[in-house]
Order: structure tokens, then C-alpha cells, then sequence
């Protein structure tokens, strides 16, 4: 790939995480230093509590670090107001998460049409591009079915259109395998890394070493710091 397929899309640089309860510091994030590249899939790998979706919830400006610096492309978003991270994430972020969050009573269309009818856009225009982003997932069969009728797998591509359907320059998965059978995960992740091919920037979070095989690069994460050494979490 080319080098501007491979650009800087977001970093975090010596940022991590503290809350503190009384006379209590707990440490979710050691200061860490993590890039993310379009054109790559970023496996986050770690045990339950290691730190790994607070790294995440950083590169998605879910949470403010309390140290360090974290950028989304040229600017540091560390003293952004709440809203202008809310306009931040909906224009440049895609989240999937490992519970779906579809929404019940819409339809697989009408849940990948919700984040375009946020950002203002006619019900015309968010109809046909959630119809392009289902079907470039294979569920163009299934646009008018309930979350309910769907299999796991198929949930989460929906998820993954929902994602998809702003062209976010950032994909961020936490955990989107951990309830879903071997075959199932497999297409995910196959569909994760087609999108990483398209030079969308993915970070996957998960604590499966056997998603390894899908990754462009690896971050371990353990005791709330980065890692160099391989953890081993499911065999």
C-alpha cells in the first residue's frame, strides 16, 4: 500500500486514564503512545480489565484522558467542548460494539439510516445509502427485517453498516466477536478486514488471541499499560 494509505488518522501520545473516589486512584490507563493508520487493522489484544476499552474509548473521544495528549488527525481534542466531540465522533467514527445496539423496533434499514437522519440528511438520501452499505456487507436480502429475525452474525453486520454508512475515517470495535460462534466471527472479522483494505483505519479491542491471523499490527495491553509481549488470553 502507499503511504497515504497508511496515514496517521489518530494517536495518543503518553495518554492514559485515572478516576479517583475519595482517597482511592485507580489507574484504568498507564500513559501509553498508540498510532492508528488508515489502510490497517489495529488488534487490541488483553485479559477482562487490562485497559483495553479504556485505549479505545480514548481513540473514539468517548472519555477525556487525564493525562497525555490524544489527536484525531491535526487537531487534540483534549480541551474540545462535549458538543464539538459529539459533531467529532458522528463525522469521523464508526463504532461496533460486542452487544450490537441495534434498536428493536426500526428495521435493518432504518437502523443504518439513524446516523445519517442525525446528521440532518433527507430520509431519500439516508434510504439509499443504507441500502449500499447493507449490501456491501451481503444482507441486501434482508432490509426490512427486525433485529429480532436476524442470526447473531448477521446482527452484527448490521452493526457494521450502521457503522459504515457516515464513510467515518475511523472504525472502532469493542469486543465484536465475543458472542458470536467461530464461523460467524470469522465474517466479521473477513468484513473488518475488507474494510481496512478500502483504507479505513480498524481497531478491534478483544481478548481472543485468535483473531490474531486478521491483524495488519497488534497492541497488547495488560495491568492497564501497553505490552510488548504477546498475551495469551484464549487459546
Amino acid at each position: 500500500m502507499s503511504e497515504v494509505e497508511h496515514k496517521i488518522v489518530a494517536k495518543i501520545i503518553n495518554a492514559g486514564k485515572e478516576y479517583v473516589n475519595g482517597d482511592i486512584k485507580v489507574v484504568a490507563l498507564k500513559p501509553s503512545s498508540v498510532e492508528l493508520k488508515s489502510g490497517e487493522l489495529l488488534l487490541i489484544i488483553g485479559p477482562s480489565g487490562s485497559g483495553k476499552t479504556t485505549l479505545l474509548s480514548l481513540f473514539g473521544c468517548v472519555i477525556y484522558p487525564s493525562f497525555g495528549e490524544v489527536w484525531i488527525d491535526d487537531v487534540m481534542v483534549n480541551s474540545l467542548p462535549e458538543k464539538e466531540l459529539a459533531a467529532l465522533r458522528l463525522k469521523k467514527i464508526g463504532f461496533i460494539f460486542q452487544r450490537f445496539n441495534l434498536i428493536a423496533p426500526l428495521t435493518t434499514l432504518e437502523n443504518v439510516m439513524m446516523p445519517l437522519i442525525l446528521q440532518g440528511e433527507t430520509s431519500g438520501d439516508s434510504k439509499k445509502k443504507a441500502a449500499k452499505a447493507l449490501t456491501k456487507v451481503g444482507l441486501q436480502d434482508r432490509f426490512q427485517n427486525l433485529s429480532n429475525d436476524l442470526s447473531g452474525g448477521q446482527q452484527q453486520r448490521v452493526a457494521i453498516a450502521r457503522a459504515l454508512v457516515t464513510n467515518p475515517e475511523m472504525m472502532l470495535c469493542d469486543e465484536p466477536t465475543a458472542s458470536l460462534d467461530l464461523e460467524s466471527a470469522g465474517i466479521v472479522m473477513k468484513e473488518l478486514k475488507d474494510l481496512a483494505s478500502q483504507g479505513k483505519a480498524v481497531a478491534v479491542v478483544t481478548h481472543d488471541s485468535r483473531l490474531r491471523p486478521f491483524a495488519d499490527r497488534i497492541v497488547y495491553v495488560i495491568d492497564g499499560g501497553i505490552s510488548d509481549v504477546p498475551v495469551e488470553v484464549i487459546t
